[in-house]
């Protein structure tokens, strides 16, 4: 049998070839439609150059200022949210405070199931989580896109970065603020020993920063690609198994994992919609038997 261990190293080694698939599989084509035309509805949007998707994103001193103004955008948006937006992080917090009180029954269900093939799985996708993997990823995407012209690759490479840096800072702030202590550290899920400076040695358990980091990229990459299918479900099943794997491996509690997954997740989505292109015109046609035309919408 092959083993597990191989089959991992194996995957972390071809993995840039993966993100080369990845980035030119849409600049495919596989014929036309039986008419042999494109629909008028596609044929107008793009004569009229409708925008969507995310907006080209260059590395340059722009891109760097971007971390500043991101930063303060996603930090002063609570006075801009609505309803919505004010459910989603109501339901976040209520998660999190729920896990919290079953934390241990967690951890104690968890381990009394573990086994050396649980083990194997986590151990597989243990690399996605920290920065040996996940950066030379990114790095192919951006590599990718700067040899062949591919602005979608090279915008994914460099919002991915972005996502990467400003989820891990937000992480790590937690970390200091809170001091949890781990699973694997005597077991007292409740114990906290508040706001300290100290960046190293232990009790720096909430939130999980492996689990921020690898969905703050899947995000990325999911949203910037999900018009492949099988993409989305590739990129946040890695993200969930990595982020799973830290509860069987005792380092960290339910709680950390939930947040620290949620908070590369909104952070990847907020810096994705800071860059959005504006599709300030749209173009629907009209056929309803007696008018045939264009519906044309523009938006200030």
């Amino acid at each position: 049998m092959i083993r597990l261990s191989f089959i991992r190293k194996a995957f972390t080694k071809i993995w840039p070839v993966v993100v080369l698939v990845i980035a030119l599989y849409p600049n495919i084509s596989f014929g036309q439609s039986a008419e042999g035309k494109e629909s008028t509805e596609s044929f107008v949007q793009e004569s009229l150059g409708k925008t969507e998707g995310t907006s080209e994103v260059k590395l340059g001193k722009d891109y760097l200022k971007g971390y500043i103004s991101d930063t303060k955008s996603i930090l002063t948006s609570p006075s801009r949210w609505e309803k919505s937006d004010w459910l989603k992080f109501s339901l976040v917090t209520g998660t999190t405070i729920g896990l919290f009180t079953l934390d241990y029954d967690i951890q104690h269900w968890a381990q009394e199931r573990r086994n050396s093939t649980t083990n194997k799985i986590t151990g597989f996708f243990e690399p996605f989580g920290n920065g040996a993997v996940s950066l030379p990823t990114l790095g192919a995407f951006y590599l990718y896109g700067q040899l062949l012209d591919d602005k979608k690759a090279q915008t994914t490479g460099l919002l991915g970065l972005e996502s990467f840096v400003l989820s891990g800072i937000s992480t790590e702030a937690i970390k200091v603020a809170t001091h949890r202590q781990r699973p694997d550290e005597g077991g007292q899920s409740f114990k906290w020993d508040g706001p300290s400076f100290s960046f190293t040695g232990s009790h720096l358990s909430f939130p999980s920063a492996d689990s921020t980091l690898v969905f703050s990229i899947a995000t990325v990459i999911a949203s910037e690609y999900n018009e492949i299918a099988w993409i989305p479900p590739l990129a946040y099943g890695i993200a969930t198994l990595t982020a799973l794997g830290k509860i069987n491996d005792n380092d960290h509690w339910a709680s950390d994992v939930f947040l620290g997954s949620a908070i590369g997740f909104f952070t990847a989505k907020a810096i994705l919609t800071l860059h959005k292109k504006n599709a300030n015109i749209s173009v629907i046609p009209v056929n309803d038997g007696r008018v045939r035309g264009l519906t044309i919408s523009l938006k200030f």
